[in-house]
């Protein structure tokens, strides 16, 4: 969030990185989380953290050097990604699927809606009123969030690999699959999503960021990969 960067860092909790001088970035400020931090979305002044076995916590970063709780909702089961969406926080709570966190007041966060998943909830995304997840073994689900407190299924495809992020982006959903790397979904109708293209990256991927016309995939053994999305149909 603009010269801030925020790490979620596992035992250590949230590490929040100063990188107004991208070629030393330095820690600003730290909160270790009672669970293990796995994922982390900001939005304003505050900043959600997936925090495993401890569910949701809501940390308020106004002042970026001294991070302190403010809210916390413990899920039903092992949050492990994150996004946030106006009052709404969706978490993919792996075996118990997707839960959507009412975060308008934000000491005070309340479940207002929840959906099984038929495999494990490892990564999620939104967009307007859809929510991507990816499933692992199960592919790629979309939600409809339009009324938060009753989420509804309404498209599905099945990956090769194991599906374990995605991002968003326009009429594009990239999801990492694991051994199967990147794959590019059109979802310009979210009830029929269909694969138009993919990349094999060299170890699993991970998770994945899009902006413009690059996708950076987090892929295990070999690190960072930058994929040229320019044409979606064949990344490179």
């Amino acid at each position: 969030d603009g010269d801030i960067a925020f790490v979620a860092d596992q035992l250590s909790g949230l590490q929040v990185i100063d990188i107004s001088d991208p070629s030393a970035p330095n820690l600003l400020g730290s909160l270790d989380t009672p669970g293990s931090a796995l994922a982390v979305t900001s939005s304003g002044k505050r900043v959600f953290v997936a925090d495993s076995g401890s569910g949701l916590q809501i940390i308020d970063v106004s002042n970026p050097a001294s991070p302190t709780f403010e809210g916390v909702y413990d899920t039903p089961g092992f949050a492990i990604a994150v996004a946030v969406a106006g009052d709404h926080a969706f978490v993919a709570d792996y075996t118990d699927g997707l839960q959507v966190i009412d975060i308008s007041n934000p000491a005070l966060p309340t479940l207002a809606g929840s959906l099984s998943t038929p495999g494990n909830a490892s990564g999620i995304a939104v967009d307007g009123d859809y929510v991507f997840i990816a499933d692992e073994s199960l592919g790629l689900r979309i939600v409809d969030v339009s009324a938060p407190g009753s989420p509804v299924s309404i498209g599905f495809i099945d990956t090769a690999g194991s599906a374990l992020g995605v991002a968003v982006d326009g009429e594009y959903a990239f999801v990492a699959d694991g051994g199967n790397g990147l794959l590019v979904f059109d979802i310009l109708d979210p009830t029929n999503p269909t694969l138009i293209g993919g990349y094999n990256s060299p170890g699993n991927a991970r998770s994945v960021a899009v902006t413009g016309n690059r996708a950076f995939l987090a892929d295990d053994s070999s690190g960072l990969q930058v994929v040229d999305i320019t044409d979606p149909t064949s990344p490179t």
